[in-house]
């Protein structure tokens, strides 16, 4: 069943976390595959037995913030007295004698724990403020977010002379990983060797060195992240990549609207990209042209606060944005756009309904997974004009809208839209609207039925931006890129199974059977060009080995899709191997 806000709270004695190491190293990896450690699965169910009867424990607390048990008792006005943080290794052998393997052992020695000053810098409470349970709901979100977290708990325990200690606790996931990764989509091969740690130290920092080789280019990145630089509220991104096709550098500066009674926000940023562009039709490449991009922006921003679980938010900023084309020597004959330059103040809104709740196995495996199921809404306005460097006279702006909603108790519906345009010469220009609709219900039990419904219409597009269809997009049946339009469909419908089996106390397992169906189109193309206007199909199914103590939460997926439609240039098997996100 779908929890409510509340309903994931484990007590400390029930929670026998679990997290998975994911690729590691050479060494840690041969260890982890030894033989002997997996636990055999007993039922049908979605989650591990343990996870399960914690939930069945909690359900009557379901309403009360962040499973906060003593939060009624708690006295209005009461004072936050002592904060203490604990934080636990990936594994826990002193308590869970499966775990207390001389590997997992090892692997707590080798991993630097996060600094509890690190976590205690990201509460939005202090010792001495006034105990709210709506800010240490909060909190625990904030954390959660952290990608170097399995999870966090927060529980107050009200003392004696009536003010509240805040006990603080988290456990890490493996963030040091290095090795050679591999993917397959649409009949291409994308090739990964990294080293990064998403936690560096234990301070929180990214670290990140790579090499990716993909279909279109090969590139060397180096990336930093700080997500709170001196221990403060503020952001900094760094990342330089040296590209076979060219190069790219971004810097990002922000002091974010960070919680939803954030009072005031503000940031710069900067980015370079060089690269050859390409167009496709039928998932050959047509035309190509060096495609050179500069941004530079910044902004201010001010916040009333949360009132009545709304936070509205407004922006002021002013962004420069120039792209120049040249010819590129594989296309020397090819379209080349036309340079443009854009340059306007602009000003934005922001509502952000508080409606979040808390999941598990719904896009992720074994996971918690945090959605806001209030309305929001983005709202962005700018002009552009040669008064201020541009080439011409657009108004530009964008809009999006999403929200969510439980028809059922073992449903759930989430919705968004969006759009952008610019807007001169008495017409719309690169006008793209997009809307999604995804569908979840609990079947077979607590297994899963997902859909999904995307839809985008274009106009007038940039020379350079393209509508595509194909396997690196949803279409998993079908090449990378394989139609093109200026409208698209996709609708997915997959039935997800979860199981409680775990390979090694370190990696969960799910399967799923799949059908797509698609087609990107042009409204206005020949009737005789059936592949133009031909609807695509492909059922499939799929592996997933998900990864709950890795930094990256990742999913394994291995699929195998058969297209139901296309020539004889199509296999007639899609292998397709990647790693993602979500399910």
């Amino acid at each position: 069943m779908f929890s409510r806000r509340g309903e994931r709270r484990l007590r400390a004695p029930q929670r026998r976390l679990r997290h998975l190491s994911g690729a590691t190293s050479l060494f840690l990896t041969i260890l982890l595959l030894l033989p002997g450690s997996a636990r055999a699965g007993s039922s049908s169910t979605w989650m591990p037995p343990w996870l399960k009867e914690a939930l069945e424990r909690s359900a009557p607390e379901v309403g009360k913030a962040g499973g906060l048990e003593a939060a009624a008792e708690i006295p209005p006005g009461a004072v936050i007295g002592e904060i203490r943080v604990v934080t636990r290794n990936i594994f826990n052998p002193d308590e869970d004698p499966g775990e207390n393997r001389w590997f997992f052992r090892l692997a707590n020695r080798l991993h630097r724990k996060t600094r509890p000053g690190v976590v205690e810098s990201q509460l939005l409470f202090r010792s001495g403020d006034p105990y709210s349970p709506e800010l240490v709901e909060e909190s625990e979100r904030l954390l959660r977010r952290n990608s170097y977290l399995y999870d966090a708990e927060i529980r107050p325990v009200l003392r004696e002379d009536g003010r509240v200690d805040i006990e603080v606790e988290t456990r890490d996931v493996w963030t040091l990983q290095g090795g050679a990764g591999f993917s397959r989509a649409g009949g291409e091969n994308t090739t990964t060797f990294e080293v990064t740690d998403s936690n560096f130290l234990g301070t929180g920092k990214d670290v990140t060195v790579s090499r990716i080789g993909t279909v279109d280019r090969t590139s060397n990145l180096l990336r930093y992240q700080d997500p709170n630089v001196l221990g403060t509220r503020t952001r900094l991104f760094l990342s330089v990549a040296e590209n076979s096709d060219g190069g790219r550098e971004r810097f990002e500066l922000e002091r974010p609207f960070y919680s939803l009674d954030t009072r005031w926000a503000a940031g710069v940023r900067a980015f370079k990209d060089d690269r050859i562009s390409q167009l496709f039709k039928a998932g050959k490449a047509t035309d190509g042209f060096r495609h050179e991009t500069e941004i530079l922006e910044a902004y201010g921003g001010y916040s009333t606060g949360l009132v009545h679980g709304m936070a509205h938010r407004f922006r002021l900023g002013f962004t420069h944005s120039r792209e120049d084309f040249d010819i590129a020597p594989r296309f020397p004959k090819g379209l080349l756009p036309a340079d443009r330059t854009l340059s306007y103040p602009w000003i934005s809104y922001d509502l952000v309904e508080d409606g979040f709740v808390v999941e598990r196995d719904l896009n992720r495996i074994q996971r918690p997974e945090d959605l806001n199921l209030g309305r929001q809404l983005h709202l962005r306005l700018g002009f552009s004009s040669p008064t201020f460097g541009a080439d011409q006279e657009h108004w530009i702006g964008e809009i999006g809208a999403a929200a969510g909603w439980r028809p059922g108790p073992r449903q759930l519906l989430l919705a968004s839209a969006g759009g952008s345009t610019r807007y001169g010469e008495s017409q719309a220009e690169n006008l793209l609207v997009s809307g999604n609709v995804r569908y979840y219900l609990r079947t077979f039990g607590d297994h899963l039925l997902y859909a999904s419904l995307t839809g985008d219409l274009a106009e007038r597009l940039d020379d350079e931006e393209q509508l595509l269809l194909g396997g690196d997009s949803g279409l998993r049946g079908y090449p990378l890129r394989f139609q093109t339009g200026d409208r698209r469909l996709l609708f997915t419908l997959e039935q997800r199974f979860f199981s409680d089996r775990e390979l090694f106390r370190l990696a969960t397992v799910g399967a799923a059977v799949f059908f797509d169906a698609g087609q990107a189109w042009f409204i206005n193309a020949d009737p005789k060009l059936e592949q133009e206007r031909k609807l695509l199909k492909d059922v499939g199914v799929g592996l997933r080995l998900g990864s709950i103590r890795s930094s990256r939460g990742a999913v394994v997926h291995l699929d195998v899709a058969f297209p139901l439609d296309g020539d004889d240039s199509i296999d007639r098997v899609q292998w397709l191997i990647s790693t993602k996100e979500s399910f």
